[in-house]
């Protein structure tokens, strides 16, 4: 699945602002990490992202399409933990391998997709495999089931991703994962 363009570009616009990047995007104080900036719960309206003029209504269209593609209802709701979350890396950056916390007979799950993509490096590997994604592509992590990480990434494009996070049960996520096969 793609997300349409006309909703990464407007984003993806925002984020290359270096005003927009140094005011809202922070740094997840992981020592020894550079190079990467966040913006968990970015579905939150906020009057000082709306006066910078935040794509909000491009971030629920994604999410939207997302949830259409993949069957899950409308009202499906983000986690707590990062909701709706965009990461901005540049080159030397990588994920480190890791699992995420689960509720209760639920698995956390993120459906991610970059809207801008590394020259080289940045893909997700999940349970030891790299996955292969093109710009706008949307991948499926099982992140409270499965180990993932990244390439680390090289270039001067930097990597821009979004990432909505939410709790599956097994039979909701059973189904998403034999979409993406």
């Amino acid at each position: 699945m793609f997300i349409d363009e006309k909703y990464a570009a407007p984003i993806r616009e925002w984020v290359l602002n270096r005003e927009n990047r140094e005011q809202f995007l922070h740094d997840p104080d992981m020592k020894g990490v550079q190079s990467v900036c966040g913006l968990p719960h970015s579905q939150n309206e906020d009057r000082l992202r709306v006066k910078a003029k935040f794509p909000y209504v491009e971030m629920f269209r994604v999410w939207q399409q997302i949830l259409s593609y993949y069957g899950l209802p409308k009202t499906q709701e983000l986690d707590g933990e990062f909701g709706a979350l965009i990461s901005y890396s540049e080159a030397g950056h990588k994920v480190q391998p890791h699992k995420d916390p689960n509720p209760p007979r639920k698995t956390h799950t993120r459906f991610n997709v970059l809207i801008s993509k590394s020259d080289k490096g940045g893909e997700a590997i999940i349970d030891g495999s790299t996955v292969p994604t093109e710009v706008n592509e949307v991948w499926v992590c099982a992140a409270g089931k499965f180990t993932h990480s990244s390439v680390t990434t090289e270039g001067e494009t930097p990597r821009i991703l979004l990432s909505y996070g939410t709790y599956l049960k097994d039979k909701e996520l059973t189904k998403v994962l034999n979409i993406n096969k």
